[in-house]
């Protein structure tokens, strides 16, 4: 999903990619899906952080309500100050039920991207990509 507003320069683009095991059901039944959630801490009322600054990026992977429960067995967190062109490794660290990060902002005011790709035990995967998750500055 690509967007631009007049008033959000904020997740311009977010892109999500599932890989699941699925088959014929008698009914319908809720798709395994999983969902990245990022709440970075101490932003803004911009949603912006300060430049030079590290941020602490808790991150949450959710099942879809009603699918079979699978744990997560593994999470992959990317960064971004140029949206995208280039990624570079972030650790995650778990963190009660979900991990935590620590993003080394730019010294200088711009974007951070985040890239996160996550596994459960029944090996359903999700790629997601947010361009611009918040402003440095």
């Amino acid at each position: 999903m690509r967007r631009q507003v007049p008033h959000s320069v904020l997740s311009s683009s977010v892109e999500t990619a599932w890989t699941f095991t699925s088959g014929r059901t008698p009914e319908a039944k809720p798709l395994p899906l999983l969902a990245v959630r990022y709440a970075p801490a101490d932003l803004d009322a911009f949603s912006r952080a300060r430049a030079g600054t590290v941020t602490r990026v808790p991150v949450r992977v959710e099942r879809n309500l009603g699918a079979p429960q699978a744990q997560v067995t593994s999470l992959r967190l990317e960064m971004s100050f140029d949206d995208g062109t280039s990624w570079l490794p972030v650790p995650a660290v778990p963190a009660g039920s979900g991990w935590t990060a620590a993003v080394p902002n730019p010294r200088t005011a711009g974007f951070v991207s985040l890239k996160a790709t996550a596994t459960d035990t029944s090996g359903t995967t999700v790629k997601q990509t947010v361009i611009r998750a918040y402003a440095v500055g």
